[in-house]
């Protein structure tokens, strides 16, 4: 347990259950907004999806490309992306500390019959969306990315599409939120009664991931989604840019590159296959082929937290005390300087965006 400098009690007090991404994100903007904050988690902050993941901030492939999503996603991606550039500059100048943030661009590529056919569905729903792409050939495609292979039949250049490292995100927001005089402390903490809380705080954030659904009587909770990564170094010779295909994408980092990930739905284990591990090496080293000779770092599994339509639900629960920010899947990454945004405004009474309207848990009538 850690306790931080104590916050003036004329500000509103909230308790925020849940300390990945999305919850410290929401802890830094309510803080710095002028509200007093206390988050819990049973685990170590930041450790669960938000450090399984990949640093994906991929509106155009990662909600352009889905289908059968909520509609309104894809706007909620772009608009998060936009926050992004001043996020990053903003939490790396309160922290001293770099998130290695890349912009952009991302490569989707093909390289088969089935890939072919993807490419040319997320091209025709790219069109139809503010976002901007570039169709290459594939004799293009190696000039931009060498070490690729030969065998790329075609690609699309993603201007919106960028990453961050995720791990060094996750340690600067928790580096934001121990140095503000407004956040009471993180405590190593279940809980499992809402209504105590609701006791000792104005209001109760609920950021639990996939685990959300056990605050909410598990009416409509979130539905666990498994996904198994792995890990090769990084070197002179190997990519320098995102590469998606299909749902296999490669993430170079300074330190490492990142391969993923399987889809796994109900999949909550921790634990990895070495099949599904093997294959995903062996996929990657097929569009790329400098990374089958590479030593496997590391190989880990996370659950990603999934609605029916994908996209989060974001909103009031109980009579304006208890709020709600989950079901964020591939996305949290992404979306969390958009849903802290949110967040922060509706608990603290300012303008909110119209976005949220089309996010709020009454669609899957949540409730506590």
């Amino acid at each position: 347990m850690t306790r931080f400098t104590s916050s003036s009690r004329s500000s509103p007090r909230i308790a925020i259950v849940g300390s990945g991404v999305i919850g410290l994100s929401c802890a830094w903007f309510l803080s710095r907004d002028g509200a007093s904050v206390t988050l819990f988690d049973a685990a170590e902050p930041g450790r669960g999806a938000s450090w399984a993941a990949a640093g994906m901030i991929a509106p155009a492939f990662e909600a352009a490309m889905a289908k059968g999503v909520h509609p309104d996603l894809l706007e909620f991606c772009i608009a998060s992306a936009e926050l992004w550039p001043d996020f990053v500059t903003e939490l790396e100048a309160s922290t001293g500390r770099t998130v290695g943030y890349v912009p952009g661009p991302s490569l989707a590529v093909s390289c088969d019959a089935d890939s072919d056919l993807e490419l040319t569905w997320l091209a025709a729903a790219l069109r139809q969306s503010d976002l901007p792409f570039s169709t290459l050939l594939p004799s293009e495609v190696g000039a931009i990315e060498p070490a690729l292979t030969s065998e790329i039949s075609g690609a699309l250049q993603l201007a919106s599409d960028g990453h961050v490292d995720n791990r060094l995100l996750v340690e600067a927001l928790i580096a934001a939120v121990r140095k503000s005089e407004r956040v009471e402390g993180i405590f190593s903490k279940r809980i499992s009664d809402i209504d105590a809380l609701k006791r000792d705080y104005d209001y109760v954030l609920i950021t639990a991931g996939w685990q959300s659904g056990d605050l909410l009587n598990g009416v409509k909770g979130p539905l666990p989604v498994g996904g198994q990564l792995l890990s090769l170094p990084q070197t002179e010779q190997c990519l320098t840019t995102t590469i998606r295909c299909g749902d296999l994408y490669i993430a170079p980092k300074t330190d490492r590159i990142i391969i993923g990930a399987s889809v796994e739905p109900g999949k909550v284990s921790r634990e990895t296959s070495s099949e599904i591990i093997a294959a995903l090496h062996d996929r990657a080293a097929h569009i790329c082929p400098d990374l089958r000779g590479l030593p496997m770092l590391e190989n880990w599994a996370g659950v990603r937290p999934a609605m029916p339509d994908h996209a989060p639900v974001i909103g009031c629960l109980d009579q304006g005390t208890v709020f709600v920010a989950t079901g964020h899947y591939r996305n949290g990454i992404l979306l969390s300087p958009k849903t802290a945004e949110m967040v922060s405004d509706m608990i603290l009474g300012n303008k909110v965006s119209t976005l949220v309207q089309n996010f709020t848990p009454d669609r899957f009538k949540i409730g506590v």
